[in-house]
């Protein structure tokens, strides 16, 4: 019995060797915020990407066989204009399951973005940001975490609010010890 692999650009769905793929990595898109993740594209459905200042998707383009991409951010009609009504849209969503699929199978649930990567290979989230203070997580809640809950909690909650997650209420002993509040 014999495996045949076909690979297909994750915008047109045109077959394709895989040497003439490239990735498509979308690091900013303002209807979704777990990214990046990474669509296969062929050269010429990338091209006519051009940078604006609108609503805008920052995606990276790594070119066949090349190592490093070149970013670039559109405006989202553009990006949205490299396959049918409604096809970009299916196409990040297919990749955001497909990525939540991974993360589970492999048991890293850990953030790629605003992260270091440790030898293990897994990423090391950093939460004394904006990006992710007051996010749930394991480990202790350092000094500068704590300081910009207590400054910045409306943002804080916000965020966490459009991310799903719990909010840090204020009048919770338990938050109330946690950040210092």
């Amino acid at each position: 019995m014999a495996v045949k692999t076909i690979h297909v650009s994750d915008i047109s769905g045109k077959e394709a060797d895989e040497q003439t793929l490239g990735r498509l990595v979308v690091h900013e898109h303002p209807e979704y915020s777990d990214l990046p993740v990474t669509l296969e594209a062929l050269p010429e459905e990338v091209e006519q990407l051009q940078a604006t200042n609108a609503r805008f998707v920052t995606v990276e383009w790594i070119r066949p066989g090349a190592r490093k991409g070149e970013r670039i951010t559109v405006a989202i009609e553009d990006f949205n204009l490299l396959a049918g009504p409604g096809v970009m849209d299916n196409a990040i969503q297919d990749a955001l399951i497909s990525k939540h699929r991974n993360r589970s199978r492999s048991g890293d649930g850990a953030r790629t973005t605003n992260a270091t990567t440790t030898r293990a290979g897994r990423a090391k989230v950093n939460y004394a940001t904006l990006e992710h203070a007051g996010e749930p997580h394991r480990g202790r809640i350092t000094e500068a975490e704590k300081e910009l809950v207590r400054t910045h909690l409306d943002e804080i909650n916000q965020r966490l609010a459009e991310r799903g997650m719990r909010e840090i209420d204020p009048g919770d002993p338990t938050m109330k010890e946690r950040y210092g509040l």
